[in-house]
């Protein structure tokens, strides 16, 4: 018994990793399609449906899952797809855009004090004194990493950027609800939604780019981009949405933020962007409270 515990520890660990790496290639995405032209709400839905085509590849070829709802669940579904996947990204993208991006990334990542809270009320997820000293730790980090400031200025970014991480919470909190489920199944319901939400949102918003030839000058390497860009989408959630079969939402949320330290590489890999002291201290916060919810949290 004890051993099959740790064999699904190690699995769990190994997944929401392998979903911080693949989270924290986004940023480098999002700034490579933005500079080839293509609009912040159709980056979104143009992913999507890439990340539809992985999601159902793998439903129907590889797990070859057969799709069950029971109508008791429905409403949760709509929930999470709707508002804890398809929107969330639109929500993020927006707050990068309407406010300053240290100020977005900071809120944003407060989904990782959010989930814990909300899985305790909601999930009866007990939290012991090391989650709790995990906790603290995070909230300190980030305020390292991201030094949020002037507050007034947060205005309808700021909104947007809590909106995002609300949406991320809720799909955490959610997942576990719907735990019967399998993370291919999820996934598949996750991207359907997200393309039918976000096609509707981006052929109305941004009708002219679609319509008025924006569309046709994407060039092929955006398009090469576009693609790599879904398949990641499919892959950073879907490790996420398997990892959180073994863990809980305290655990899970905080071992997701070692996203940070991944992307602070990143950022010095394809932006020279070399980290501050402060950035460092926070990435070492990051991998300390990650580490005691590894070895001493409740899972």
């Amino acid at each position: 018994m004890k051993n099959s515990q740790k064999n699904n520890s190690a699995k769990g660990i190994l997944l929401l990793l392998t979903s911080a790496f693949l989270y924290s290639i986004i940023p480098v995405l999002i700034r490579t399609l933005g500079g080839g032209g293509l609009l912040p709400m159709s980056q979104v839905f143009l992913r999507y449906i890439f990340a539809f085509f992985a999601a159902a590849i793998y439903l129907f070829l590889i797990s070859k899952s057969k799709i069950k709802v029971d109508k008791k669940d429905i409403f949760l579904l709509a929930i999470t797809t709707i508002f804890g996947y398809a929107l969330t990204n639109l929500f993020f993208t927006y707050g990068i855009l309407y406010t300053k991006v240290s100020n977005a990334l900071f809120l944003f990542y407060t989904y990782a004090i959010i989930a814990p809270i909300l899985g305790y009320f909601f999930l009866k997820d007990k939290i012991n004194l090391v989650n709790i000293a995990s906790l603290i730790i995070s909230l300190v980090a980030l305020a390292l990493l991201f030094s949020p400031n002037s507050i007034p200025t947060w205005k309808l970014g700021g909104f947007f950027a809590i909106l995002s991480a609300l949406g991320q919470s809720s799909y955490l909190i959610l997942r576990k609800k719907l735990n019967k489920y399998p993370a291919s199944f999820m996934m598949f319901a996750n991207t359907l939604v997200g393309v039918v939400v976000l096609g509707a949102l981006s052929l109305t918003i941004e009708r002219s780019f679609y319509f008025g030839g924006g569309i046709t000058h994407v060039t092929s390497s955006v398009w090469i981009t576009t693609i790599l860009f879904g398949i990641d989408n499919f892959l950073a959630w879907f490790a996420m949405t398997k990892g959180f079969e073994y863990f809980k939402a305290t655990a899970g949320s905080i071992i997701l933020l070692s996203e940070l330290v991944f992307g602070i590489f990143f950022a010095f890999l394809f932006f020279k962007e070399i980290p501050t002291l402060a950035t460092f201290v926070g990435g070492v916060l990051i991998l300390i409270s990650s580490t005691f919810v590894i070895l001493k949290g409740e899972n």
